[in-house]
């Protein structure tokens, strides 16, 4: 049973200055609106507002108008304590909105529920005052006064939002490496805006991409594995046309990596211990099982494919450390 809520007639405590931030944050990341928005909404009713007391499952029932007007209110008078000069400028909350827009598929709730006026405006003075600011905040703090064009912003601070499409990959190697590639290759991600998601394995890529197509409009270039076949048929089966599949010619993302590359990555991070030259890593097997052997060997401790990929990182400096089918797939998804 729905508990009536009065809005005019509740009574709440003023929100920290630190969960106004947080929120914000969790408002304007990646991630599809009807979870990010319920969980901060859930979130602000359950720790400030003091009468009526409701539970979670009581603010999920509320009437949708009903709840915004509850959040708008804790939150702009919140905002006016700290920021009594600041007014909301609400057709930055409009631009923002036709992004969420342009990003999602929504239905007809979730369309009304992110049609929110709470001063975000009033906000960004106490975002300023965090030593470390995530970039979707940073870009806030840029668009402010400029929010008419928000792609020309990106493109000119490199700030990922809007986000143009996706780049769906199986592990944390990819999701390292991928970006500072597709850099030296010419094509900047954040300033493109490629969202770069990682899947957290091979086996997680089919279901996180049937999850991310029914939620988003943006195309999706999925980067998979030689031995991911049998997943990439699958996909292709529901695959929007937007939409665009890579398999890796041979091996792993590991086994198009420059063998000079390799070479000076170990070299630089183990000339203490060892030194190796290209020859050591021209087997016939997988570059994984190549590198955890001569880790091994070598006494370097166990071979880390995250580890190793942010030394990689570190040690690619220019185009000739990218084989050709590195260049290949960040030519497809710059075309995407």
């Amino acid at each position: 049973m729905h508990k009536e809520v009065i809005t005019e007639k509740i009574k709440f405590s003023i929100v920290s200055s630190k969960d106004l931030v947080l929120s914000l944050d969790r408002l304007t990341r990646f991630k599809y609106p009807e979870i990010k928005y319920y969980r901060v909404f859930s979130e602000l009713l359950c720790k400030y507002l003091i009468s009526p007391k409701l539970s979670k499952k009581e603010i999920l029932q509320l009437d949708t108008d009903v709840l915004k007007s509850i959040v708008e209110k804790i939150w702009n008078e919140s905002v006016s304590f700290y920021s009594p000069d600041v007014k909301p400028d609400f057709g930055f909350n409009k631009t923002l909105r036709q992004e969420i827009e342009n990003t999602y598929i929504l239905n007809e709730d979730i369309s009304n529920l992110v049609d929110i006026d709470i001063n975000i405006n009033g906000v960004l003075p106490l975002v300023k005052k965090f030593n470390t600011i995530a970039l979707n905040l940073k870009r806030l703090l840029l668009a402010q006064n400029d929010y008419s064009a928000l792609t020309a912003l990106r493109e000119r601070y490199n700030l990922c939002f809007p986000v143009e499409k996706i780049l769906l990959c199986e592990g944390v190697t990819e999701e390292i490496l991928m970006p500072k590639f597709a850099s030296i290759a010419g094509y900047n991600f954040d300033k493109y805006g490629v969202k770069l998601v990682s899947a957290g394995g091979k086996n997680q890529v089919e279901k996180l991409y049937c999850e991310l197509k029914d939620e988003l409009k943006t195309p999706i270039f999925i980067l998979l594995d030689a031995d991911a076949a049998q997943t990439a048929s699958r996909i292709h089966s529901v695959l929007r046309d937007k939409d665009r599949i890579y398999l890796i010619h041979h091996g792993e993302f590991e086994d198009i990596f420059s063998l000079n590359l390799i070479k000076r990555t170990i070299n630089n991070s183990y000339k203490n211990i060892c030194e190796c030259r290209i020859s050591d890593f021209k087997y016939d097997a997988p570059m994984t099982k190549i590198l955890t052997e001569f880790f091994r060997i070598n006494n370097l401790g166990d071979y880390q494919k995250a580890d190793f990929a942010k030394k990689v990182f570190e040690n690619t400096k220019t185009q000739k450390d990218l084989t050709q089918e590195i260049v290949d797939i960040v030519y497809q998804i710059k075309n995407l």
